[in-house]
């Protein structure tokens, strides 16, 4: 006896892998979109990819979601499936490329932060040991010795 699942079930699956597929393909040449806009420090670019970006991951997340659903209702674990082998890959790279991306984000609010720093008068490495050994704090700012 065959399972009445069996045909429908496939299609479903197939059908949610492939969206799935197309959308973390995107999501990738989208990351890749982000790192080009980053090298060129391009904010209208930034602002742009990052609601598409956005848009790509709640996508990806439906989808995900549907799949799982998909999987319970028919008693059959879909991360198993040979056809899901591509996109596991293309995620782990989107990973990694989001994590390069992050951690140029993360270079540049450290080079603002110590510029904001120098123009406020503190010290750009935070702060420095005193004459007891103890941190100080140093400013930067000039102060006024003496009116006449």
């Amino acid at each position: 006896m065959t399972d009445p699942l069996g045909s429908d079930f496939d299609a479903a699956v197939r059908a949610v892998m492939g969206e799935l597929a197309r959308e973390v393909d995107a999501l990738h040449a989208t990351l890749i979109d982000e790192r080009m806009a980053l090298d060129q420090a391009d904010t209208h670019a930034l602002d742009t990819v990052s609601r598409v970006k956005g848009k790509q991951l709640d996508r990806i997340e439906k989808l995900d979601t549907e799949r799982r659903h998909l999987g319970d209702a028919a008693g059959v674990d879909t991360l198993n499936d040979a056809r899901w082998t591509h996109t596991i890959e293309r995620l782990v790279e989107c990973r990694k490329l989001n994590e390069v991306n992050g951690r140029i984000v993360g270079q540049r609010i450290g080079h603002v932060r110590q510029a904001l720093a120098l123009l406020a008068g503190d010290s750009p490495g935070g702060s420095t040991y005193g004459p007891k050994g103890d941190t100080a704090r140093v400013k930067l700012r000039s102060a006024t010795i003496a009116q006449v």
